[in-house]
Parts: structure tokens; C-alpha cells; sequence
């Protein structure tokens, strides 16, 4: 997300893992101004940003605000569509775009001791989720200290949380742009 900017990239799904998820999804381009997910929508896929750029954006307080972009290599909306819950953002492509689409099927199908795939893949996605939970804990505590020391002690600041909640249906993985 280009919001704020101490999003660095994943070194995750690299090799044939990464190119074997890419092939099991459907790959499909995006018009500008296109929404991939509404806020609030569940999801039975989530996608790969191979080309282009994606707004994300939340409703607070009756406002849409956007709370940043991201760019090729993003996993957008993976947590939506693999726990069943409500996406907290809306993505809309802010220019053309390329996606890979995967369902939550063909996930988890790969995900099956059976696969060729399995070890590696379960590992990587493992490693990208607690690497998220782990920048999203930091950047809550950080948030929660920054409003305990203010003038205003206790006030939190809302934008700061959406755009926490946001950063987790954006990841970062690099070696699967295009």
C-alpha cells in the first residue's frame, strides 16, 4: 500500500509454489474504476495484482476516505475470502489492471497433503499471515501509545485504525508480479 510507505514487500510464494497458484486461478483484466470487493461483501476468492493499481478505501464516519494503493505482486482480500468473513475495504483498480482471481476451493485444495505443493504453499501463506499479524499488532500498539501520550489522552485516532484494518486485506508478495 502506498499509504504509509513502511509497507515493505514479502519474499514469499517464490518458485514453482508462486507460479502454481498463479496457474490455478483465472487470470482476467480489470477496467479503471472497476470494484474487485465492496466493503462489507464476502468473498469466495481473493486476488493477485499482477499489473496495475489498486485503490483500497473504507467508509468512516459516514466518508469514504482511501487509505492508500497498492501495486503488482499485492494479494488483496486473501483473509475475506479464506475465513468467510466481510472484506473491511472496497478495491477498486485505479487503472486498467491484470488480476489473477483464486477461490478458496482451488486454495485449498493445493493446501491437501496430496498436493506437490502442499508443504511449501502452507508454509509461505503461514509465513505471509504471521508476518501481517504481526506489522498489524505493532502498528495497533503504536496507534494505541500515540493516543495514550497526546493532548487528547484516550482519543484514538479512527483513520489510523481503518487504515491498520485495511493493510490486512492488502499483502505485499513481490515475486508474484508480473
Amino acid at each position: 500500500m502506498s499509504e504509509p510507505e513502511d509497507e515493505p514487500s514479502v519474499d514469499c510464494l517464490r518458485g514453482p509454489e508462486g507460479l502454481a497458484l498463479l496457474q490455478a486461478g483465472q487470470q482476467r483484466l480489470v477496467g479503471a474504476g472497476q470494484v474487485l470487493c465492496h466493503e462489507g461483501q464476502s468473498l469466495e476468492e481473493f486476488f493477485v495484482l499482477t499489473r496495475g493499481t489498486v485503490e483500497i478505501s473504507r467508509t468512516v464516519a459516514g466518508k469514504t476516505l482511501v487509505l492508500g494503493t497498492c501495486g503488482p505482486g499485492s494479494i488483496l482480500a486473501l483473509m475475506a475470502a479464506l475465513d468467510g468473513q466481510p472484506c473491511a475495504v472496497t478495491l477498486r483498480a485505479q487503472h486498467d489492471c491484470t488480476i489473477v482471481e483464486l477461490s478458496r476451493a482451488v486454495v485449498f485444495d493445493m493446501l491437501q497433503p496430496h498436493g506437490p505443493w502442499s508443504a511449501n504453499l502452507s508454509h509461505d501463506l503461514a509465513l505471509l499471515a504471521i508476518r501481517r499479524l504481526r506489522r498489524a499488532t505493532d502498528e495497533l500498539a503504536s496507534t494505541l501509545f500515540r493516543a495514550l501520550r497526546s493532548r487528547n489522552a484516550g482519543r484514538l485516532d479512527v483513520l489510523d485504525l481503518a487504515r491498520i484494518q485495511a493493510k490486512n486485506h492488502v499483502w505485499q508478495c513481490a515475486s508474484l508480479a508480473a
